[in-house]
């Protein structure tokens, strides 16, 4: 393996993990009944891709040419993989730009006819000229220089112009598309996700007008100002300052659904003892289902599946249970508890955490123990949830957090104060 190979490996490596892990999705998917055409483009795009780039590495090249006795075997499959690639990414970032009235008049270029014709066009006629092209330069290490071979040569010029064009004008659009989607889109990982691939594509665009600069100067039959090495090198590293960008900016949406994933596990752990406390005041057909269906702690653990929607259930039934116990809690309970709490050194919203777990706590005690209903009991809701799953679990983990520690029992020992004395 060659010094370029190794260079090649720093994107082939993360190219080959997108694939894997997209692949891995969209069995998933499919499996639940939930396919997304549209993340099984962007799997075929990365697919494409990594065909093209891993076609680079000199071992495979010596093999296709060994199989099929052509010096340069490879190198066709291998543009024509990237050039698939680029008008595939195009394709699905046009698809993912929310629509303006009007629309730009360069975004009728990204349509699926123009594409299609451009694609049949250029693919065509580079199949049909590379026939005509010089052979690779062989370096001494073993390395295959496709394009150094081509310095001076008309048909293989003719040729990667055929291969690099079509890829500098995808490359081109899907920076002006993903620019538009990420302008249009709120803040958040999808913006996020567009502007490192508009980064990584406005990069790519230079990669073209580099070999194509470089083949200029040898049909003009002048000197490159860089050596052979350092132009490969140039070379390398413009394709890992495009492709990485564009991987990384593709996968910031999954790495953020893991995280998000991650903390609905973290909360369902820590809602736990409290929601199994207030289980017993719901109905019976609640406490039926939680005794058939109900989860132990090792399954909150270590069970990744449906943790959103087993997170939104275990919210519910706490409100369930909170709105259950409200006769059994004085009309001036909240505030003596939020009095009780502030004495205590409680502060803010952590202060309101620990008076609603004050207020749970006592209520269910109440309840439990069959003591009579509260006279005047509370009418205002004792949690006020908002529409957002990850605020709602937040603060319920904040609450959750008092209602099992001691300092509960400090708080409440402390129920004497008056929210005048607490404020004063």
């Amino acid at each position: 393996m060659t010094s370029d190979d190794s260079i090649a490996l720093l994107t082939i490596i993360p190219l080959w993990t997108v694939v894997a892990f997209r692949t891995y999705s969209r069995h998933q998917r499919n499996k639940q009944g939930n396919p997304n055409p549209g993340q099984d483009a962007l799997l075929w795009t990365f697919l494409a891709l990594t065909i093209g780039a891993t076609l680079r590495l000199s071992p495979l090249e010596h093999l296709l040419a060994d199989i099929t006795g052509i010096r340069d075997a490879a190198v066709l499959p291998k543009h024509l993989s990237v050039m698939a690639s680029c008008l595939l990414l195009v394709g699905w970032v046009d698809s993912a730009v929310p629509p303006r009235d009007p629309e730009p008049r360069w975004r009728k270029l990204a349509g699926i006819k123009p594409r299609l014709v451009f694609d049949a066009v250029t693919v065509i006629a580079a199949i049909i000229t590379f026939g005509g092209a010089a052979p690779s330069r062989m370096a001494p290490n073993g390395d295959t220089d496709f394009i150094n071979g081509q310095y001076g040569d008309t048909a293989g010029t003719a040729y990667l112009v055929l291969y690099l064009v079509p890829i500098g004008v995808a490359l081109a659009l899907s920076a002006a598309l993903c620019s538009a989607a990420a302008t249009r889109n709120r803040p958040g990982a999808y913006r996020r996700c567009m502007q490192l691939m508009a980064i990584g594509c406005i990069i790519g665009t230079s990669y073209p007008l580099y070999r194509l600069v470089y083949l200029g100067y040898g049909l003009v039959g002048a000197e490159f100002p860089l050596t052979g090495d350092q132009f490969d090198m140039g070379g390398n590293l413009l394709q890992i300052a495009t492709i990485l960008p564009v991987v990384i900016g593709s996968s910031i949406r999954g790495i953020d659904l893991v995280a998000r994933g991650r903390r609905n596990r973290r909360a369902l752990i820590q809602l736990r003892p409290m929601w199994a406390d207030l289980a017993c005041v719901l109905g019976p057909d609640k406490i039926r289902t939680y005794l058939a269906e109900g989860t132990t702690p090792r399954t909150d653990r270590w069970r990744p599946r449906n943790v959103y929607d087993r997170l939104d259930e275990r919210i519910v039934d706490i409100s369930d249970a909170a709105f259950e116990l409200l006769p059994w809690i004085d009309e001036d309970l909240p505030a003596r508890a939020l009095a009780a709490a502030r004495a205590h050194g409680r502060r803010g919203d952590w202060a309101e955490a620990a008076a609603v777990a004050l207020c749970l706590r006592i209520a269910r005690r109440r309840a439990v123990d069959g003591e009579p209903h509260a006279r005047p009991s509370t009418v205002e809701p004792l949690l006020e949830l908002r529409d957002d799953q990850e605020a709602n679990a937040a603060w319920l983990c904040r609450v959750s957090f008092f209602y099992t520690s001691r300092r509960l029992d400090e708080i409440e020992a402390l129920l004497d104060y008056s929210p005048e004395k607490a404020n004063a």
